[in-house]
């Protein structure tokens, strides 16, 4: 399936290229992946370099003279030799690749392979193939007198050979944390393509920043537009820094652009508080609450707003920053990481939970949590606990 002009990439290369790698690729690869896969290599080669940036094939064939069809066989040639590994990812629009390089053998290792020898006889003959062997191994050290006794895999069956070439699809790369934070909802595809290396410089784009800038965007809802607004005024570019705490400040002045979702608790917190407020802006203190449950304490957003929907029920829409933290603390104690545990944690007995441990009436038990954020003096009133307990069955 050829790509389209419009249809981005990126490439990723973990090696560094060195004169045998060249001289392997240019006099014995090249017989068998062709002048087209030469170009392509070197020029996504190049392109690596720069693999934060995210850039369309229009410019890539242009850069090389080359249609469409012509680079899809040539990167077929690449696949086949294992030069090249690459993933696709559908999306509404167009199509996001991923190149990954692998390094050519050397021309120790590639002349003793059965498999490759034999093909590249085949296309160059006996007589070339000896003069090409012959003067890359002129410098080497003279083998005269001795047996090869190296037990080295023989390849009877080209069957054997891997030529699986359809395209993998992979999630999103873009994770920045060693371990995939499912709480990150954020379109960095987008985020990349559109944002430029002199208003986001590459330097800057780390898997500290690019993760924060991601998790801010989902608690707060803000789309890549955005961010990319917010992002520029937290660069300084004479320094060279990028200014984290900058960015929590004009994230949370800002009105969520994502306000709705086929499921409510999928919302960022932001914008799911919002929804309980009937529209109306939510305070900055509320703010700072739901970004130190997100940011600080790692929740994903559906266990935020399943525990803020349980709060503000239990104290007369209320959130009080010191019970939202006991509430969030004793959460993080259980491992509560779904939304589905975060949903059990609420219907919890209350008598075989902590009020049993206590010895405490479970009715009492009601009554001192909620009095707990209510102002000093101020009792629960029998109607409220009711009401908890109503809702703690509905739930």
């Amino acid at each position: 399936m050829a790509v389209k002009g419009k249809d981005t990439y990126r490439c990723e290369c973990s090696f560094s290229v060195s004169e045998d790698m060249i001289i392997s690729l240019m006099s014995l690869y090249q017989p068998l992946i062709g002048g087209d896969g030469v170009l392509v290599y070197m020029t996504l080669l190049s392109e690596s370099r720069n693999y934060r940036s995210l850039d369309t094939h229009g410019r890539l064939l242009t850069m090389m003279n080359m249609s469409p069809d012509v680079f899809d066989s040539a990167c077929a040639r690449l696949e086949e030799y294992r030069l090249l590994k690459t993933y696709m990812k559908e999306q509404e629009s167009r199509s996001s690749y991923i190149y990954i390089l692998y390094s050519p053998m050397n021309i120790r290792d590639f002349s003793r392979s059965n498999l490759y020898m034999n093909r590249l006889q085949r296309v160059l003959g006996a007589r070339q193939l000896e003069e090409t062997v012959s003067r890359l191994q002129s410098s080497s050290v003279s083998l005269a007198g001795y047996s090869d006794i190296t037990r080295a895999v023989v390849y009877t069956d080209e069957r054997e050979y891997d030529q699986d070439h359809s395209f993998t699809r992979v999630e999103n790369r873009y994770n920045f944390r060693e371990n995939e934070d499912e709480s990150v909802s954020f379109d960095y595809e987008k985020f990349i393509r559109t944002t430029s290396v002199l208003v986001f410089p590459a330097e800057l784009r780390t898997k500290e920043n690019m993760y924060l800038i991601g998790k801010i965007a989902s608690v707060y809802g803000l789309g890549p537009d955005t961010m990319r607004v917010l992002v520029k005024n937290c660069v300084h570019l004479e320094t060279m820094e990028f200014d984290g705490e900058k960015l929590k400040l004009l994230a949370s002045r800002k009105n969520p652009d994502i306000t709705s979702a086929s499921d409510p608790y999928s919302l960022p917190p932001v914008s799911f508080l919002q929804s309980k407020q009937n529209g109306a802006s939510v305070s900055l203190t509320d703010k700072k609450i739901l970004e130190r449950l997100s940011v600080d304490m790692h929740f994903p957003n559906e266990v935020i707003n399943v525990m803020i929907e349980f709060i503000l029920k239990i104290s007369h829409n209320r959130l009080n920053s010191s019970f939202v933290d006991k509430v969030a603390g004793e959460w993080a104690r259980d491992g509560i990481s779904t939304k589905e545990e975060a949903v059990r944690e609420t219907r919890k007995s209350v008598g075989s939970s902590a009020a049993g441990r206590r010895g405490v009436k479970p009715s009492d038990y009601i009554t001192q949590q909620i009095e707990g954020t209510l102002p000093e003096g101020k009792k629960a009133s029998q109607d409220l606990i009711d009401k908890v307990r109503k809702m703690q069955e509905d739930m």
